[in-house]
């Protein structure tokens, strides 16, 4: 008995992991929400292993598309998303993924669907959906079971699960990521150059205002989950002492209506999304930001 025991505990397990009524391709389900987006399933245990695929019981036009995101839990950003074109009849759709995932929850959601997509769901209890209104910043509870299923072929049987996974170094993590960008940067005008969206931290963003007329004059402001983290301009910065070799904050070029180049190595962490933006009062500039983070995965 206790080899038999010893046995099951190191095998896998492939499962189905649900909440729903059981429906059957081909029914047309009760609850329908047409491009409907920010509208997520949340399952709290059991989660790690390895994900065959993420299912949804939805119908489409053949032509139109649906993109799911998935992360740990509703406070923190997606880690990973996929996207399809469901079959013009409803039927249980197959998002593949086919990838470990190593945390103990399962957090989906319907990120981006458009006009002649439709999914389904119910409100009949256990209740497990979740609906964001500001673009998954906050999640409030929903009274509704989302038809979103979890296929594994690798589950666990039962072990500890990751924790702490928030303000710790992420594990695993996907460090060679960047994200590049290059933008017009318009009169007075507050201006998205580089995102990146899912949980981790920045420790690397280099800054490039191209040669202008009071280019030095140009702002880069840092948000991590909404919040400033970095407000400065060139120009005050060469005004402060600022050069190439102070660090973690480095000046690494600096010319009056000239070209100017900063790198930060200061490290932000976010739940959710670090952003770069960019402003300029006094004239249109051509800006340009790297940013390398080091995400969960």
């Amino acid at each position: 008995m206790g080899g038999q025991n010893s046995q099951d505990s190191t095998l896998e397990r492939r499962s189905l992991i649900w909440n729903d009524n059981d429906i059957e391709d081909g029914t047309v389900p009760g609850g329908i929400s047409q491009a409907e987006i920010y509208k997520g399933k949340f399952f709290t245990r059991g989660c790690r292993g390895k994900i065959e695929e993420l299912q949804l019981y939805c119908i489409g036009d053949g032509a139109d598309t649906i993109t799911l995101r998935y992360s740990p839990h509703p406070c923190i950003g997606p880690l990973d998303e996929i996207t399809i074109v469901p079959a013009a009849a409803w039927a249980w759709q197959a998002f593949v993924i086919e990838e470990m995932w190593n945390y103990d929850s399962l957090f989906i959601w319907v990120h981006a669907c458009e006009g002649n997509v439709s999914w389904a769901f119910d409100a009949v209890e256990p209740f497990d959906g979740h609906e964001s209104g500001d673009a998954g910043a906050t999640w409030a509870d929903l009274d509704i079971r989302p038809f979103i299923r979890a296929v594994y072929t690798g589950e666990t049987p039962g072990d500890v699960p990751i924790s702490g996974i928030i303000n710790n170094v992420p594990i695993p993590g996907l460090s060679s990521h960047h994200v590049i960008n290059n933008k017009i940067l318009p009169l007075n005008t507050l201006t998205l150059v580089s995102e990146v969206e899912g949980a981790g931290y920045v420790d690397l963003v280099v800054c490039r205002v191209a040669t202008q007329l009071d280019a030095d004059h140009t702002y880069f402001i840092f948000y991590a989950d909404d919040v400033v983290c970095f407000y400065w301009n060139p120009y005050d910065l060469n005004d402060w002492g600022f050069d190439a070799y102070t660090q973690p904050l480095s000046v690494t070029k600096f010319l009056e209506d000239g070209e100017c180049v900063l790198m930060i190595t200061k490290r932000w962490e976010f739940r959710r999304s670090f952003q770069v933006f960019a402003l300029n009062i006094l004239r249109a500039q051509f800006v340009y930001a790297r940013i390398y983070p080091v995400l969960m995965r």
